[in-house]
Formats: C-alpha cells, structure tokens, sequence
C-alpha cells in the first residue's frame, strides 16, 4: 500500500471571498453587545444599532465566521476628536470569531443565502460554497455544537456527468455562485456553460424534521431543497462572463452577461460592441426559463454585473471604460475616460467630469442608488444612480468620495486613508 504525505508550510494570508449573513443569529435577536458595561441609566436607552449580520470570509482552504461587537458612546464620557466622526452612536466596533475551519479544498466563490422577513425575521441564513470542478455545499450554523454543520451536498462530477465538459480537462475558472435577493434560489455557472439552480426552501416546512430543523433559540435556516441544471449552450450562449439576480420580480430573475461574438485588440476597430445581456425568469417549479427582455451592443470589455436594489431595480455593466444601466424599461450609459464611444460612433453619451478605468474593479451598494466602487489603483469612487420615481428615466453619474469617512449601511463606516 502506499500513502501520501502533505504538510500545509505556510497557511493562506490573503482574503479571497467575503460575505454578510446572519448566520449565528437572526435579525430579531439582539446582537450588538457593548465592550465596555455601562451604567444602569445609558444601559436603559434603546440602542440605536440595528441588527448587524455575520462576517464570513475564505483564504484558501480556510473558512472563519465573526459576530461584530458594537461599542457606542456614552453621554457622560469625552471623545477625542482625533478619533474621527461618529455614526449613528457607534464609539467603535470589532471582530470576534466564532468558528474557523480548514477545508478540504480550496473555495472558488462563495454566497449567502437568506429567506428574508425582515428585522423582525427570526430565520437565519445559510452559506454556499462552491469546489472545483463542480461541487456544491451549503452549511448553516449549529447551536448544539457551536459550528457549522452541512446541510446538502451538490456534486455534478464523475462519469454520469463527463459528457458536461465537452471534452475538455481544464476551465479558466471555478463555478461561480450567486443568490437570488429574496433567497429562493441560487445558481452555480460550472463548465463555463453550465448553470445549475438550486431550489431553496424553508427547513422544518415538512422536508425535514422539526428537531433538526430548530436550534435552541428556534431559529430557522435557509436550506436548498432539490437542484437542476441548465444547459446555456441551448439558450445560443456561447462565453458567458458573469451573472446575478435582479430585484422587483415575483419570480427570481437570473441576468446573464455573455459574449456572442469573441474580439481581439486587432478587430476593436469594427468589432467593438459584442457583448449584451439576456434575463431570463426562473421558475424552479416548472423547471422553466423563458427569455424576458434582452440588450444588446454593450461593449466588448463588459466584465461585471451588478444588481441594483429596490425601488429602481435592474442591473449595472460595468466594463473597463463605460458604466451601463439597464432594465426592463429604461437604460442609459456613463462614459469614464476617452477610449469610452457609442455602439454607432454618433449616439452622445454621458460622460463623467473625470477619468478612470474599472477594469478589474469591485463594487457594492451603500445606498440603494449609492455604490461604492474599488479600482486597482486603490481608489473609492461613489455612483449615483438619479430616479425620479419614474420606471422610464434612470440616470447615472460617478464621483470621487468626499471624505475619508464613508457611511456603511446604517450603523458602521468604512475609513479610507493613511
């Protein structure tokens, strides 16, 4: 017999996936304890934190959960200015873990998926993790053990599903995950072309027991009922380069950003525009996807989509040189540096007061028309999406941040500077 032997030398330092989710508790159990005890009368207040989510992030093969502790001020206690601003009452905040764990594989891309009910909502939510080639898991946290514990398993490898790789051995990329916003779904892109839905369903609705369904504070966790699989190449998708659920539908919404026609930097010059997004709307009951509304001519450095919450809903392209907005009734561009030009080389677009490439670029939202956007440079950018409550008119515009304290959520801020 022989055996391998394998010794991690240097664990992983670098974040590679982050995501909030209430997964130790929910929104409805109070969770902002103070570092400091505070006497009776400020202890007495109503605290003016609203309920904060876990943090869970992914290095590697490494998987850690944090409870975020809240400190607020006190009245009676002096504040040095050099400490900064406060916000909404928050003195301070840190990071407690909860959990850690090594994994037996490295996780490609990672999501949260919740079941909503807002803060009144005693449901907690789950974690999706996602293993090259095709394997799926989906935990949730464990009052009995305080951990977390796997409630399904999705495996699409092996030789039933050999026929899904077309022959091919390796993939520029691992699956790539994402959650529908009001958690009854998710989908997996494994194989470049194949998306799998994962049907998700509310534990102790009758498919498990009620003992295993509950913790001891009798919360409930998202759980994945059953999964299926789409195969985009049917749908006359041929390099599909991202995805995400949209807002505002009564049935999950999946976007997808594909790419019909490759280009090079050699056939740029008349052959620009080759990108374009297509929604389809999910019915995992039905198991039916039908095309509901389409754009085309997006350009061909579209790389990232990004769903825009409600009232406005619909979706932002977000390329190298342009920002798009989209939705089932309204659409507009911002262009952000002079490589930006139109479809048609006449259409005048909108064009920001400064320059800047997002090429390789994260965002997300810190308002529901507010995004905060990262470039590689280091630089925060705010967008601003401009509605005036009207479903045909969305505008957009981009800035530098203002200051180096920008508000996150409701209760927390994110410093920016030396």
């Amino acid at each position: 017999m022989s055996f391998a032997a394998y010794k991690m030398m240097q664990w992983s330092t670098g974040i590679d996936n982050c995501a909030a989710g209430f997964l130790t508790h929910s929104r409805a159990e109070s969770v902002s304890l103070q570092a400091d005890d505070l006497d009776a009368e400020w202890s007495s207040r109503p605290s003016r934190v609203g309920p904060l989510p876990n943090l869970v992030v992914t290095a590697a093969n490494v998987l850690e959960v944090y409870t975020v502790r809240i400190q607020e001020d006190q009245p009676t206690k002096a504040t040095d200015p050099r400490r900064g601003t406060l916000l909404d009452g928050i003195e301070g905040a840190s990071l407690e873990l909860v959990c850690h764990y090594r994994l037996h594989g490295n996780v490609e891309t990672m999501a949260v998926l919740s079941i909503g009910g807002g803060d009144a909502s005693r449901k907690r939510d789950s974690i999706i993790l996602t293993f090259a080639d095709a394997k799926i898991s989906v935990l949730e946290y464990d009052d009995s053990i305080h951990g977390l514990r796997t409630s399904s398993l999705h495996c699409f490898e092996g030789p039933e599903w050999l026929h899904l790789k077309r022959g091919r051995e390796q993939f520029a990329r691992g699956p790539v995950v994402k959650v529908d916003p009001q958690g009854r779904c998710g989908g997996a892109l494994v194989y470049d072309l194949q998306m799998i839905i994962l049907k998700a369903t509310q534990a102790g609705s009758g498919l498990v027991g009620d003992d295993d369904a509950l913790g001891f504070s009798g919360a409930v966790a998202a759980r994945v009922e059953s999964s299926y699989m789409i195969n985009l190449r049917d749908l006359d998708m041929r390099h599909v380069k991202d995805f995400t659920f949209v807002h505002g539908y009564i049935e999950p919404v999946m976007v997808i950003l594909h790419e019909r026609e490759l280009t090079w930097a050699g056939r740029v010059s008349w052959k620009h525009h080759t990108c374009m997004i297509s929604a389809l709307s999910i019915s995992t009951t039905l198991k039916q996807h039908p095309l509901i509304w389409s754009a085309a001519n997006l350009p061909h450095d579209a790389y990232k989509l990004l769903a825009v919450p409600s009232p406005i809903g619909g979706v932002l392209v977000i390329g190298a040189n342009t920002v798009h907005y989209h939705s089932q009734s309204a659409s507009c561009s911002l262009a952000l540096n002079s490589y930006a030009v139109s479809p048609d080389n006449s259409q005048e677009i909108l064009r920001s007061s400064f320059n800047v490439e997002l090429d390789s670029a994260n965002a997300t939202w810190l308002l529901s028309d507010v995004a905060l956007l990262s470039t590689k440079t280091g630089e925060l950018l705010l967008l601003t999406l401009v509605y005036d409550g009207r479903f045909d008119y969305v505008d957009v515009g981009i800035d530098s941040t203002p200051s180096e304290l920008i508000p996150w959520g409701r209760n927390l801020i994110l410093h920016h500077g030396n």
